[in-house]
């Protein structure tokens, strides 16, 4: 089935994780992903497990009637993990069914704004910002690789 939509709807990713960062009641940086998914588990039956994927896959969301289980690669570094966590739970919250011949999809694109935003939420990252622009003590702060910051950074026009 063809997507209706030709662009990703990267303004309503990014409101989907602000919500669940209130919803959640994160207050402190980094975000903590235990936190969010104790939030997620008492709203659906979701598991997550760390698994020995293969260099290219750093994780998956796969979908059982209305049980979610989330996968990632334990072989990553943490703050890679951290992303990938959160990619897979932007998918379960916008409802993409994904494959993985969907790399560089609009799904996909979607699914990495919500990460970001929900690992570094722009009102914070904009404050932050303007006080230092050290891209390694904001990813240290933020718990997140300096190209997923940078990325977020230029995705939101900060630079």
């Amino acid at each position: 089935m063809e997507e209706i939509i030709s662009t990703p709807q990267k303004g309503a990713a990014r409101n989907i994780a602000r919500k669940l960062i209130k919803d959640a009641k994160i207050k402190d940086l980094p975000v903590s992903l235990q936190k969010v998914l104790d939030f997620l588990k008492t709203k659906s039956n979701l598991q997550i497990y760390e698994y020995k994927f293969g260099e290219k896959v750093s994780g998956m969301l796969v979908m059982i009637g209305d049980e979610a289980t989330i996968g990632f690669n334990k072989n990553q570094h943490w703050y890679r993990r951290r992303f990938t966590i959160s990619h897979e739970i932007g998918h379960l919250l916008m409802g993409h069914t994904c494959s993985p011949e969907d790399k560089g999809s609009i799904k996909e694109i979607e699914s990495n704004q919500f990460a970001a935003e929900l690992l570094v939420p722009l009102a914070l990252i904009k404050k932050d910002f303007k006080l230092s622009q050290n891209l390694e003590d904001l990813s240290k702060k933020y718990a997140v690789s300096t190209e997923a910051l940078t990325r977020h950074l230029i995705d939101c026009r900060l630079v």
